[in-house]
């Protein structure tokens, strides 16, 4: 370039994304490469407005959080608008019903008082008013005669709001007369009817949460998909750039000038180009390391995001101590096979009964990771609303409650998850052990003898096809000397090569039984110790290809 040019235009201290609208000339001037910028195909590329959301100075690293910020916000306030709805709905209906009972025992109550002289006898009639205080809501009632004059009460008035309260009258009218001789007026509190709006509100709060949790991990894993993947691309391009390697990016597929990536790729090769021959490299250079530097952030902050998923869930999993009380000695093994995992374990006494469940959900990672949260909501609401005690009722509870959040009870859901489940339930009173299986069996260990109570095939929350078995009974197990264990596939299929001139092939589930049993008579946190190293040194360098999950247990 001659030095009548016209001197080059200063470079904003921005990125890429952030130059805003320049000319050809300007570009290429600022980046280094007037003389590759000439070639054909560059000028498209290159040319004003290509990259489109230059002028708004985002850039990738934003991504995921600008759409979370214009998307979740609309999401849930539409969700707490339903929930206040039906919440008012609900409201509407329990107060109407609540009033109804009111109406139909005070007319009970004043028709058993309604007898000629009935003011005469307060005795009589206090015994009746009696009866009504020993309903809960009860808080005031009167019998007025026909001058409205107040005969008996019984309680006090309360001084709250009115709509906390239900007031309710009836006419005192003898048997066979027509003229009312007085009246009872009964007042009940809604206090409950209030609880159970709360109640609403807190369910409400909890799906916008559920609702925010999948929606972060959709979003996230979109990104890493048709972002960050390609990204990485251009990262590892760049490493060997720095090396003198002149490295390009293969493009996939078709190039699309209005695609932000294709475009910032295209521009990535061409500048390899102009580096092959020898314009501004150490510009470049220093230009790539830059950027290497930003992708190496983004990069992080996706893993440090994994792993705050990885903390969620731990958070969700049971106390491993969690029936040290119900007198139950437990060791547990749980190993997920990237940072979250599709399996999950329960622990927890109830009235008295001590519950072990596993559950092998659908794939691994994220995926599988939201799904043990779905199944972790619906044990809970089994075990503490519905009340269910059996494990084959639980089994076909969780059946229904997956299916139906999974939409995969037939509205035309074209996804196929689920997940197998085994499930005992140990009353220590009776000294009985349920269990129910569905997908998943019961191993056994008693005098160094294996026993494997298989459960029935099919699992859990899969799109009905009419073939499906569930289990309808539970299975009584004696207890006496045993030890119990509760485990997934990935424990079970595992690859390795014990002879190293034959091919990999699975431990299997008789393999795995017998390492047990030969060191049944460690206690069981050594067990699965042993267990987990004698995996470990089968396996040999193949590497897992599933979640681990092993319970141990057995009644002390």
């Amino acid at each position: 370039m001659s030095d009548s040019a016209s001197p080059a235009v200063p470079l904003r201290r921005r990125s890429l994304r952030g130059l805003g609208p320049l000319s050809r000339d300007d570009l290429a001037a600022n980046l280094g490469f007037a003389d590759v910028a000439a070639e054909e195909g560059v000028a498209d590329i290159m040319r004003p407005g290509a990259l489109r959301g230059a002028a708004r100075g985002r850039n990738l690293d934003s991504v995921a959080y600008t759409l979370f910020l214009r998307i979740y916000p609309v999401i849930a306030v539409v969700v707490l608008l339903t929930q206040a709805a039906i919440a008012w709905v609900n409201y509407n209906d329990q107060y109407r019903l609540y009033t109804e009972r009111a109406e139909v025992m005070a007319t009970l109550v004043a028709a058993s008082i309604a007898q000629p002289g009935w003011n005469r006898d307060p005795a009589r009639s206090r015994a009746a008013l009696d009866a009504l205080t020993r309903d809960p809501a009860f808080r005031y009632a009167a019998l007025h005669d026909a001058s409205g004059r107040t005969v008996v009460a019984a309680g006090q008035m309360p001084r709250t709001r009115p709509w906390e309260l239900a007031h309710v009258s009836a006419d005192l009218v003898p048997a066979g007369g027509t003229r009312a001789e007085g009246s009872l007026t009964v007042v009940l509190s809604t206090a409950a009817l209030r609880a159970s709006a709360e109640k609403q509100a807190m369910l409400s709060l909890a799906i916008s949460l559920l609702l925010m949790l999948t929606f972060v991990a959709t979003l996230h894993r979109t990104v890493r998909r048709h972002v960050i993947a390609r990204l990485k691309r251009l990262l590892v391009a760049m490493r060997e750039v720095e090396h003198k390697r002149w490295a390009t990016v293969a493009m996939d597929g078709e190039f699309r000038p209005r695609n932000e990536i294709d475009v910032i790729t295209q521009a990535f090769n061409n500048m390899v180009e102009g580096l092959r021959s020898g314009d501004e490299a150490k510009q470049l250079l220093r230009d790539l390391a830059a950027a290497h530097g930003k992708l190496e952030q983004a990069n992080r902050l996706v893993i440090e995001s994994i792993g705050y998923a990885r903390r969620i869930q731990s958070s969700v999993l049971p106390d491993h101590a969690a029936l040290d009380r119900a007198g139950i000695e437990v060791a547990v093994l749980w190993e997920p096979l990237h940072l979250v995992g599709g399996d999950y374990f329960w622990l927890e006494e109830v009235d008295g009964l001590s519950f072990v469940v596993v559950a092998d959900c659908t794939g691994h990672g994220v995926p599988g990771a939201f799904l043990t949260l779905i199944v972790a909501t619906a044990l809970d609401r089994l075990l503490h609303e519905r009340g269910l005690r059996s494990p084959a009722a639980i089994l076909a509870g969780l059946d229904t409650m997956v299916r139906a959040q999974l939409r995969q009870d037939g509205r035309g859901s074209e996804s196929d998850d689920g997940l197998d489940c085994g499930i005992c339930v140990w009353d220590r009173d009776a000294r009985t052990l349920l269990f129910a299986g569905a997908g998943l069996s019961l191993t056994v260990i008693r005098d160094g003898v294996a026993e494997r109570i298989r459960g029935e095939k099919r699992g859990l929350g899969y799109p009905r096809t009419g073939r499906e078995v569930l289990p309808e009974r539970d299975v009584s197990v004696p207890v006496a000397g045993a030890t119990f264990y509760l485990m997934t596939d990935g424990i079970t299929d595992q690859m390795g090569r014990p002879d190293p001139a034959r091919p990999a092939r699975l431990i299997g589930q008789k393999a795995v039984t017998g390492r047990l049993a030969a060191h049944a008579a460690l206690p069981l946190a050594q067990q699965v110790a042993a267990l987990e190293a004698e995996l470990a040194a089968y396996r040999g360098p193949e590497v897992r290809r599933d979640d681990m999950t092993l319970i141990a247990f057995r009644p002390r």
